[in-house]
């Protein structure tokens, strides 16, 4: 292979020239002193490639099969260079493991495969411009999925908030007793009123809540119209609600 790339280079500089100027060959008026210079401008004739000296079709037919050839003889060893590139031991693992954890981050990939953040973002850029995975930006937060028809971006959205440990049990008892209010989620879990409302209202913002308000009190329901997206994803993920 050391020997055909300076061959490969050689035949390039013989071929493009001859490549370039084969298609029609120009006869061009005598401009020297003697004569002044033509002022008709232009060829005085064009002539087909069957007209060209022998010479010049011989170059012509070698630049052509010399180029045949490179291609036929480089061809695959570009192709299995691409390939080999592609196929990476870190990468793999990463794309694994986006694939088993759905929604991951790149803190996640960093901490649970100890890979360095350079070399995980560097990865996940090649994972991406490949078409290998898709990115869900949650504010600050940016969540990683395999890019496949299995998740819905609906179902992406319910994935990233059951990341969340609060909202997480916020959106399970909500499924799990429809019409909950804010003040019974917050005297059951202990958790501020503050908390609760945020997080209510986040859900709601990404069509994963509705909510009816009953005087000072919001009644909670999952939207119908994901209902079903929210128990599928729950049952993959194995929920638990526990009081504190």
């Amino acid at each position: 292979m050391k020997i055909l790339l300076p061959v490969f280079l050689v035949l390039t500089l013989i071929c493009i020239p001859a490549l370039a100027g084969a298609n029609e060959y120009e006869i061009v008026p005598y401009t020297g002193p003697e004569r002044g210079m033509y002022e008709g401008g232009g060829a005085d004739a064009t002539l087909s490639f069957w007209e060209l000296p022998l010479s010049l079709q011989v170059v012509y037919v070698s630049g052509l099969l010399g180029a045949s050839l490179i291609f036929w003889k480089f061809t695959p060893f570009l192709l299995g260079r691409i390939r080999q590139k592609r196929k990476n031991p870190g990468r793999d693992q990463i794309l694994s493991y986006i694939t088993d954890n759905p929604g991951v981050t790149i803190t996640d990939i960093e901490k649970n495969l100890r890979i360095e953040r350079s070399t995980a973002r560097y990865h996940l850029r090649v994972l991406q411009l490949n078409h290998k995975i898709t990115r869900l930006k949650r504010g600050k937060i940016i969540l990683l999925f395999k890019n496949s028809s299995r998740y819905k971006d609906t179902e992406k959205k319910i994935i990233s908030s059951l990341r969340n440990d609060t909202r997480r049990l916020i959106l399970l008892s909500i499924l799990q007793e429809p019409g909950i209010t804010n003040q019974e989620m917050s005297q059951t879990f202990n958790i501020a009123k503050s908390t609760v409302h945020w997080h209510v209202n986040d859900l709601y913002n990404n069509g994963l809540v509705d909510f009816k308000n009953e005087g000072k009190y919001k009644k909670c329901f999952i939207n119908p119209a994901i209902e079903a997206d929210v128990e599928r994803v729950i049952s993959k993920s194995g929920p638990a609600i526990s009081a504190n």
